[in-house]
């Protein structure tokens, strides 16, 4: 049994592309894999707090193989009636990930859609410390509070020139330009 190419394959079709086109399309696919992440001598990899639109992106970034943290607590709700205990996030909003700071992992990571913004890296005992209190006990939320102003306050900001900023939304734009014509 042979296979039959599509007509977009066939010879005569890929005799039309120029020498540089041809070059590319015999080129392999490579996928991202973490075992080929550039990690360079001298360089120390570091936890990065990047604000998320929401939950769905930490999958997102779970799939492109970075290493995430995302500090839970364990919260009583009233639902229908009933109590439900639910982990919530420590720090909405917020995840840290685990990157050495190379153009090709900075450039995955920026690139990633739902990351609004990085802010800069923190140390590893303040992640110990956070691993700490999550597992300590439940959290009230005016220490959940605390533990927030305290991991904000102990960022290690990035130069301007490389922090993402922030995405202006389609609503805000259109109605920039709506008020300007």
């Amino acid at each position: 049994m042979t296979t039959k190419l599509p007509a977009a394959f066939s010879p005569e079709v890929l005799a039309q592309f120029s020498a540089k086109g041809r070059v590319e399309l015999l080129r392999p696919y490579v996928p991202v894999d973490p075992r080929f992440a550039q990690v360079e001598e001298g360089i120390r990899p570091r936890w990065y707090v990047v604000e998320i639109k929401s939950r769905e992106v930490e999958k997102e970034l779970a799939k492109r193989r970075f290493g995430i943290y995302v500090p839970e607590t364990v919260e009583t709700i009233i639902l229908r009636g009933r109590k439900i205990d639910r982990a919530t996030p420590m720090i909405g909003g917020y995840v840290f990930v685990f990157l050495w700071e190379t153009d090709a992992n900075w450039q995955r990571l920026a690139r990633t859609y739902g990351v609004t913004a990085i802010l800069g890296w923190i140390e590893d005992e303040e992640i110990d410390r956070l691993r700490f209190e999550e597992n300590c006990e439940r959290l009230s939320p005016v220490t959940r509070a605390a533990i927030k102003r305290r991991v904000m306050r102990g960022i290690k900001r990035l130069p301007a020139q490389k922090r993402k900023q922030r995405r202006k939304s389609r609503r805000a734009t259109r109605a920039r330009l709506d008020s300007k014509g």
